[in-house]
């Protein structure tokens, strides 16, 4: 009987949990630990409906978490087939690299590609220029032509450019005055 005195795990790993105290009875199927591999993590995310269409299992998503400095890149595993009818949203679960500073119970954010966004490069943007207030000038037919221009995120060195420039067009950055 002395066999059954030792527990095995089926894998090296952390206990984050005991959930058994010593004199309890121990049961067939009732749990005595919970244990976690701290190398290979995952994150959980609720997709919206909206959103599920642009994601597919092995894609590849940026992972933002705070405790962590750099961005990580989370790799889709498993999605689940149908939505949550109480929150129309489908669990996606994205496996995660080790990376320091990373432990389980961390909340991070997945960011979802919702299709393609045009940018610019800020060096094209004055600032005595009124690009910066919406407004801004392009060529079209050899002239000048006034256009109110929504932007959006900066990212680095460029700006997400949400309406009025179109891909391609030529952009005045000489001789404007806001």
């Amino acid at each position: 009987m002395l066999d059954y005195t030792l527990i095995v795990a089926p894998f090296n790993g952390v206990i984050t949990r005991k959930l058994a105290d010593v004199g309890d009875l121990a049961a067939p199927g009732k749990p005595l630990l919970q244990m976690e591999n701290p190398d290979t993590l995952r994150l959980e995310a609720d997709v919206p409906e909206a959103l599920i269409g642009n994601v597919k299992l092995g894609d590849k998503l940026a992972v933002r978490i705070a405790a962590v400095a750099s961005e990580i890149e989370g790799t889709v595993a498993e999605m689940s087939p149908a939505a949550d009818p109480n929150s129309r949203t489908y669990l996606v679960k994205l496996d995660l690299p080790g990376a320091t500073g990373l432990r389980s119970g961390q909340f991070g954010r997945v960011a979802v590609p919702v299709g393609a966004a045009s940018a610019i490069s800020r060096s094209r943007f004055r600032r005595d220029s009124a690009w910066a207030d919406g407004i801004g000038f392009v060529v079209a037919n050899g002239h000048a032509q006034l256009r109110l221009v929504k932007t959006g995120s900066r990212i680095g060195d460029e700006i997400e450019l949400v309406s009025g420039l179109n891909s391609g067009e030529q952009v005045v950055t000489e001789g404007v005055s806001a």
